[in-house]
C-alpha cells in the first residue's frame, strides 16, 4: 500500500498541496506583497527541496502567448513534510516598478511552485491587480488631463526585455493623430518614455496610408514629475506635438 501511495504521489495524486494565501492582492508597482504559504502534506511523507515564488505575466508573439515569469526566488528552504501535516510559511516579496500593470489585455500573476523529490509540481496561482507607481500614474493622469483616455495594453518584448504599452486615444477632432502609444521604464526616481504617435494621413498622403507613426524617447525627470499632472501634461503635449 506504501509503495503505491508513494507512486500516485509522484504523479500528484495524494502528494502535498501549496497554497499561496496573499495579503495584498491588489497593489502598486514597487510595492511589497505579503501572505503566507499553507503546506499540506499528502498520503505520503515527502521531502520538499524548495518553495519558489514570482510574478508572471503572458506576451504575444506572433500568433501565440508566450508565459513569461518575471520574478523567481526560493522563499522556504528544504524541509520534510509529514503525511497530513500543515505548515505555514509568512513571505514577502518586492514587485519591481516596472511590473506589468493589470490593464485590458495584460495579466499578472503570483506563480508558485515547490520542488519535491520524487513527485509533481503542486503548482499555485493567483491573480493580482498592479495598479500604476506613483511616478506612472502622474504621467497616466497628465495624459487624462490632456483629454487622452487610457484604451488598452499589450506587452511586447522589446529589446531582450518585457516591456508594456501602453495605448491612448485622443480627444475627439484634436491633435490630428489617431493613437498615443508610451512605453515606461523607471529611472532614478525619473521615468524614460518611448512615445509613439499615429499620426492621420492627410492630403495626397492618405491614398496611400491612413496613418504615419512618429517615434521619440522622453526623459522625464523627477523634479518635472514632483511639480504633478499638470506639469507633466504641458511637456507631454510639447512632446507629441513635436512629433506630428
Amino acid at each position: 500500500m506504501g509503495f503505491l501511495k508513494k507512486m500516485m504521489a509522484a504523479i500528484g495524486v495524494g502528494g502535498a498541496k501549496v497554497d499561496a494565501r496573499v495579503n495584498n492582492p491588489s497593489l502598486r508597482a514597487g510595492d511589497t506583497l505579503t501572505g503566507v504559504l499553507v503546506v499540506q502534506g499528502g498520503s505520503v511523507e515527502q521531502r520538499i527541496e524548495r518553495i519558489n515564488l514570482g510574478l508572471a505575466t503572458r506576451y504575444r508573439h506572433e500568433d501565440t502567448h508566450v508565459t513569461h515569469q518575471l520574478t523567481r526566488q526560493a522563499v522556504v528552504p528544504a524541509f520534510d513534510l509529514r503525511s497530513g501535516e500543515t505548515r505555514e510559511f509568512p513571505f514577502s516579496l518586492s514587485v519591481p516598478l516596472d511590473t506589468p500593470l493589470s490593464l485590458p489585455g495584460t495579466q499578472v500573476w503570483l506563480a508558485t511552485d515547490a520542488d519535491i523529490a520524487g513527485a509533481a509540481d503542486p503548482g499555485d496561482q493567483d491573480h493580482l491587480q498592479i495598479l500604476p507607481s506613483r511616478e506612472a500614474e502622474t504621467l497616466i493622469m497628465a495624459a487624462q488631463r490632456l483629454g487622452f483616455s487610457l484604451s488598452g495594453s499589450e506587452i511586447e518584448h522589446h529589446h531582450g526585455r518585457i516591456a508594456q504599452e501602453l495605448a491612448f486615444r485622443p480627444p475627439h477632432g484634436q491633435y490630428r493623430v489617431a493613437e498615443v502609444e508610451m512605453m515606461l521604464f523607471h529611472t532614478g526616481g525619473g521615468l524614460e518614455v518611448i512615445l509613439e504617435v499615429d499620426r492621420r494621413a492627410t492630403g495626397v498622403a492618405s491614398l496611400f496610408t491612413s496613418e504615419f507613426e512618429q517615434r521619440g524617447r522622453w526623459q522625464l525627470g523627477a523634479h518635472t514629475l514632483a511639480q504633478g499632472p499638470d506639469a507633466v501634461a504641458r511637456e507631454l503635449e510639447a512632446r507629441i506635438r513635436a512629433l506630428l
